[in-house]
């Protein structure tokens, strides 16, 4: 299975680095960590946050 860090999914998203920083910080997004902490993404997670932010942008 695909894991994706913050650069990466970021890419895939479109969206700045910071921006996926800022959902984790308020806890909008839930990553999973790696054995140096730093946040990681599955493909899962990737579209449950396409999901979430293509509802977002409906309203």
């Amino acid at each position: 299975m695909k894991k994706y860090n913050i650069s990466q999914l970021a890419k895939e998203l479109g969206i700045a680095r910071q921006t996926l920083y800022y959902w984790i910080e308020k806890e909008w997004v839930k990553p999973k960590r790696d054995y140096r902490q730093y946040p990681v993404f599955t493909e899962e997670d990737v579209k449950k946050i396409k999901e979430w932010r293509d509802k977002l942008e409906e309203v």
